[in-house]
């Protein structure tokens, strides 16, 4: 996992320059999914995130997972992001399904991989956030849990956003008004609502040749029931507290980060209940970028009673 030699600063420069996407209050949690540093002509490449160009989906919950808007087959998700056509699908809990309609009417799957496009650029999404010298690319899709329909608003169902963001490089913000740091912190952040990061590693400099590519991935809670979600950071590695502009922190702040930048995720209290299924069960989801292997998004169902993953929360 990258450790913190990525460096920290303000939330500041997080909410004003992706205002328009991300809202702190929901809460979301959010990794580096690959970054790698391009350096002036001679150099070698640097990856400091080094990941393989897939996407594993994995459900291991009792309970149905649409992804996307619907309907099945269309539209094409993430444009731009893969290598192929990836449209809305869904996967089956460990159960019985009570729409065997959404598989086929008979096979299942529980799991699904994504080939990525080449990670070492920057992946042309479908929407772009202005102010910054280059472009900043992202686009987002729904994932909704224990529902027969996709976008389903039924009581017994709960969703997030899963949003993808990829850049060849950030400089300072124009609209920041801060230009010690770059505004390097354009994945939302990881789950604790009130910190973003920059590094050198992920910045360019103006009028060189150096170059550099980073995607992010981060899930956010969606709708009526978003703010049911936990963030579990700080129980994937833990939390780091930073003051008085250490680490690229603004001045006069306290900031805090996760040990580890790329995995993270969000956890729901007994989703059980909402979904009226009498299992008492949590319900987890992961994501993480592991060197040199699969990025992977992972639905866990968790006993309630096993508090591993919201200890303290």
């Amino acid at each position: 996992m990258l450790n913190r030699k990525i460096l920290l600063c303000s939330l500041v420069l997080l909410l004003t320059a992706f205002s328009n996407v991300a809202f702190a209050i929901a809460p979301y949690a959010s990794i580096v999914a690959y970054n790698e540093l391009i350096p002036s002509t001679g150099g070698n490449n640097t990856p400091n995130v080094s990941t393989l160009g897939v996407l594993d989906i994995i459900n291991m919950t009792p309970w149905d997972i649409s992804i996307g808007k619907g309907p099945v087959n269309t539209p094409k998700m993430l444009n731009g992001m893969t290598t192929g056509s990836w449209n809305s699908f869904w996967l089956a809990g460990f159960n019985k399904p009570s729409n065997k309609g959404n598989f086929g009417g008979s096979f299942a799957f529980h799991s699904y991989q994504v080939a990525l496009n080449n990670l070492n650029n920057a992946w042309v999404l479908d929407n772009k956030q202005s102010g910054f010298s280059q472009p900043i690319l992202y686009d987002t899709i729904p994932i909704v849990f224990n529902s027969n329909s996709f976008n389903s608003t039924d009581s017994k169902t709960i969703a997030l956003n899963f949003t993808a963001t990829s850049t060849e490089g950030f400089d300072v913000s124009y609209n920041s008004g801060i230009n010690n740091f770059p505004a390097t912190a354009l994945s939302f952040g990881d789950g604790t609502n009130n910190y973003g990061w920059q590094s050198n590693d992920t910045m360019i400099y103006s009028g060189s040749s150096w170059k550099n590519t980073t995607h992010f991935f981060t899930l956010q809670g969606l709708g009526t029931t978003a703010n049911g979600w936990k963030p579990i950071a700080s129980n994937l590695g833990g939390i780091n507290t930073h003051n008085n502009g250490m680490d690229g922190s603004a001045p006069n702040t306290t900031v805090k980060g996760p040990t580890y930048l790329n995995i993270s995720g969000l956890a729901y209290p007994n989703f059980s209940k909402v979904a009226g299924d009498g299992q008492n069960l949590d319900l987890v989801v992961i994501i993480q970028a592991c060197g040199f292997s699969d990025m992977q998004l992972i639905f866990m169902a968790v006993p309630t009673s096993n508090d591993g993953f919201l200890k303290g929360l």
